[in-house]
């Protein structure tokens, strides 16, 4: 490393809504050990605050003339972040207006401490040649805080940076957890020794002389639980050198409650074999390839994956597999379990405390190989990168929308693997319309799966007209129709299984009145409470607000209240009242809540425990279960009423991905579809699983009326507490674009919710068409003006890059 006066120089960055990076002087003590992607402390103002180094320099910035401060301490030895990492992390904060700071706090768990302890394993290679080393080769391994404590903190890391050169030690991040007590000790005595235990130390000699009887150890949950020893007792025996305590790795295996079927030997067909060789050619050579595994439901795709990830590893590289929803992520996670062993990590948000904090840190030290997770796996430190896979990549779950940096996971995973020369595997039956368009581009190479695999064949899909239902039957509460009530009755007698998808919780959505109109609303929102008869109560799904039902309208005093619309527990008690003893488990927002739920009904549904899954959108897509022979969607067009332009899109979609649960294995499947617009093209085309005429009906649609593939958006939220305040600042953000010849102004305009527990939301929406801002310039120039020009205290502004929804 070059030095200019003895001095190097960093770039830090903290966690914090500031722009731009600082720099800072290196102490010249630490100058051999300072590496970009190491977190340090350093005083920013009058504070001490944690930062990261994202660059390291020779020279001070050209236009500072005074004197810089040096940061304090470093806190990694080891980097948290390698450099590609780093790089994708700088386009992040770059691409989506984020402070670069703040997008490192996202891709670091929260539940790492500031404190963190970094453990030495000395190699047997290094000898004693002073007090120091003598000291390493003695202990083997050793924890940083203790040997400071010994040698003191000057120097220390010097000396351990040019060990770790000459490969005579390793050092590991060990992050403490926030939940102490879930560490695991196996306590050992030192049977070889005397006892030196003082004579009224009557608990200690009791313990020693039960441990006696355990030479090889016992966990110390078993002593404290069956023989009322504790802690600080163990800890007294372990001063005096008589016991060992050796701290055991947790116990996780987020998979233990999953059912796992007996592994079988499979063979790939034709196209599978194509598709895997393709991959395997870009694997070979060591290059960034995106590629769309375009496959029908039940053709395979996961068997390409595995056999790309197989080859990954063969080349001594790691495997990201991204899953859009967490139920998803065990199903998948199991398969490569299965076929790789331990080396395979399950990665996302229902992973709590130490699960998730041991996780992460394992997949540091490298023991972890494949990252099987959700939405912020693609940001997981893995090493050597080779290949990401982005199963079912049209799903808008992807998209981070509720927070800093508001990314699209498929997105990064494309800048990830053009910046680790990986390849990046996207699959799906049905592509994201943008993902179609880059396909027809030759942006992306297509892969094509066209039959189903094996024995399986398309199910038979019936389409059932609510409206006419309704008029025949004149029963006009049953959520099932006669066709899918004939067809549940007639899989029971078959004994197979069968899947129903109602895309809505709870009980009813709404109350109202009959007499005058009055509909319950949350005191907090802009939105009507809905229902949930267990529990008996009504509930907002946005604040989380609860009352309970009223007896009678507040307005006119009147009793005749009625129930609108359906969820997923008034479709759970109708199958209780017309299939009596079937066994039914519903997976909703309400049964997933606890830790392993997931896991848990899925495994349970695997077995045979329930004949009915009954759930939301989690349940649509990705699942595989052979004995499942019927699908029926209670409501296929309800998220067509949703105002936004990939209305139609998001339904077609969902109605093929569910109705492809159906008939995967050897038995023929069948689905029935109930609708109240079974003419809407996104209908007609799920149900008749025609792909392409509905992209190229819908791209047309989107090309006339200049929305994405064909054009860029970013979006502007605008909140706060006064709504004379808030509209005035999107005016005024609006109003400075005037004139814009290449940005077309949406708004603004009130948020489909106006007004929530958090105060007054508006949007304002900027739109450029590729063929006039072909590189998005004068629309990201745009954007930053509005960010520029609208610092004021009272509204909240935020920024979405590439928005999901924008109402």
């Amino acid at each position: 490393m070059t030095k200019l006066n003895d001095h190097m120089y960093v770039e830090i960055v903290f966690p914090l809504s500031l722009e731009q990076a600082f720099t800072y002087t290196v102490p010249e003590e630490l100058n051999d050990v300072v590496q970009i992607g190491q977190r340090v402390i350093a005083s920013l103002g009058k504070r001490k605050q944690q930062g990261m180094i994202i660059a390291i320099k020779s020279e001070p910035p050209a236009d500072f003339t005074g004197k810089l401060k040096s940061f304090e301490n470093i806190m990694d030895p080891v980097p948290v972040f390698d450099a590609p990492l780093i790089r994708l992390l700088k386009w992040m904060s770059r691409y989506y207006f984020t402070p670069l700071g703040k997008v490192i706090q996202a891709a670091i768990p929260s539940d790492a401490r500031l404190k963190k302890e970094v453990i030495i394993q000395v190699s047997p290679l290094l000898k004693g040649t002073d007090t120091f080393t003598q000291y390493l080769a003695d202990k083997n391994v050793i924890k940083l805080s203790s040997l400071k404590r010994k040698f003191g903190g000057s120097g220390v890391l010097n000396r351990l940076s040019s060990l770790q050169r000459q490969g005579l030690l390793e050092l590991e991040n060990d992050f403490e957890f926030k939940r102490n007590h879930n560490k695991k000790y196996l306590v050992k005595p030192d049977l070889g020794r005397d006892s030196e235990i003082p004579t009224n130390a009557r608990a200690q000699q009791k313990a020693f002389d039960i441990l006696n009887d355990f030479p090889d150890g016992i966990q110390f949950d078993k002593l404290r639980n069956e023989y009322k020893i504790y802690m600080p007792v163990i800890k007294k025996l372990a001063d005096r050198g008589l016991v060992t305590l050796q701290e055991l790795e947790p116990d996780i295996d987020p998979l233990k409650d999953y059912h796992r079927p007996p592994p079988k030997e499979i063979q790939l067909n034709h196209e599978q074999e194509v598709a895997f060789g393709e991959i395997k050619r870009s694997l070979d050579e060591q290059i960034f390839v995106p590629y769309l595994l375009f496959g029908v439901a039940g053709s395979g795709k996961t068997e390409v994956y595995l056999n790309a990830a197989d080859h990954a590893l063969k080349q001594g590289r790691s495997v990201i597999v991204l899953v859009p929803e967490i139920a998803l992520a065990p199903q998948i996670a199991y398969r490569f379990q299965s076929r790789f062993g331990d080396i395979v990590a399950l990665w996302h948000s229902g992973l709590k405390g130490a699960e998730r904090m041991w996780t992460w840190q394992q997949i540091q030290k490298d023991r972890f190989k494949i990252v099987v997770g959700a939405r912020s796996a693609v940001l997981t430190p893995i090493r050597s990168l080779g290949l990401i896979i982005v199963d079912e990549e049209q799903e808008n779950s992807y998209k981070q929308q509720d927070s800093e940096p508001r990314y699209h996971a498929r997105d990064v995973a494309l800048v990830r693997g053009r910046e680790e020369r990986a390849v990046v595997l996207l699959g799906t039956a049905t592509p994201a319309l943008e993902t179609y368009y880059n396909l027809s581009t030759n942006r992306y190479k297509g892969l094509h799966l066209t039959k189903r695999w094996e024995k399986a064949k398309p199910p038979l899909v019936e389409v059932v007209d609510m409206g006419v239902e309704r008029e025949e039957s004149k029963d006009y509460t049953n959520p099932l129709s006669r066709k899918l009530a004939q067809a549940i009755q007639e899989t029971l007698a078959a004994d197979k299984q069968i899947i129903l998808f109602q895309n809505r919780r709870g009980y009813a959505p709404v109350i109202t009145c009959r007499d005058c109109n009055w509909t319950m609303s949350c005191p907090n929102d802009d939105l009507s409470l809905t229902y949930h008869k267990i529990g008996n109560k009504m509930s907002c799904h946005f604040c989380d607000y609860q009352a309970p039902p009223p007896q009678s309208c507040p307005e006119c005093r009147s009793l005749e209240l009625k129930f609108g619309g359906m969820g997923t527990q008034m479709v759970e008690e109708a199958l209780e009242v017309q299939f009596p003893g079937v066994s039914v488990c519903r997976m909703d927002m309400d049964t997933t809540r606890g830790k392993g739920a997931h896991t848990k009904i899925l495994g349970d549904f695997a077995r045979g425990d329930y004949k009915i899954l009954l759930g939301t959108q989690m349940i649509a897509k990705g699942l595989d279960f052979e004995n499942v022979t019927l699908v029926g969607v209670i409501n296929a067009d309800s998220g067509l009423h949703f105002p936004d332009f990939r209305a139609r899109e998001r339904t077609f979609q969902l109605v093929y991905q569910v109705s492809g649960r159906s008939g995967r294995g050897e038995f023929p499947g069948r689905v029935v579809v109930q609708t109240w617009m079974q003419d809407d093209i996104s209908i007609q085309c799920a149900t008749r699983h025609d792909v392409k005429l509905f992209y190229n009906s819908e791209l047309n649609d989107r090309d006339q009326l200049n929305y994405p593939p064909f054009s860029r958006m970013i979006a502007f939220g605008f909140q706060g507490r006064f709504r004379e305040a808030v509209i005035n600042l999107a005016e005024h953000a609006a109003q400075g674009l005037k004139g814009q010849k290449e940005v077309e102004i949406l708004g603004p305009a009130p948020a489909m919710i106006e007004k929530s527990h958090m105060g007054y939301h508006w949007k304002l929406v900027l739109k450029s068409s590729k063929e006039q801002d072909p590189k998005g310039t004068s629309l990201r120039q745009a954007a930053q003006h509005i960010l520029y020009n609208t610092k004021v205290r009272n509204v909240r502004v935020t920024v979405d890059v590439d928005p999901y929804q924008i109402i």
